[in-house]
């Protein structure tokens, strides 16, 4: 399905599962496009994300704070974006969470 992740096409509860991956980073409300995911979900459904941003490492935060402004100018992403802050803001939360690297997080929500 194609369209914009904060105003999806579909009705209330149609999905068993939305899948994003990497797109909070680029989406201009990612909060509103979690609400959306939640709206279009069916009760009991899942919302699984496989995203990227804000390090748990003090260091790589750093570079990635210092330099985003010209990576979403030149890719269109904020990579350094709290992805957990995001979810939570949403009024959402995380039943599961697995660490793959420094900045990638798989969440069931």
């Amino acid at each position: 399905m194609e369209g914009d992740a904060q105003k999806i096409h579909a009705p209330d509860s149609t999905f068993d599962t939305v899948v994003d991956t990497f797109g909070l980073c680029s989406f201009s409300d990612p909060v509103e496009a979690l609400r959306e995911m939640k709206r279009v979900v069916k009760p009991g459904g899942k919302i699984l994300l496989l995203e990227h941003g804000k390090s748990h490492y003090q260091w790589l935060t750093t570079f990635l704070n210092e330099r985003a402004d010209a990576h979403a100018e030149r890719y269109g992403c904020y990579w350094n974006r709290d992805i957990l802050a995001l979810v939570e803001k949403s009024g959402m939360s995380i039943k599961y969470k697995a660490v793959q690297s420094s900045t990638a997080v798989l969440t069931q929500i």
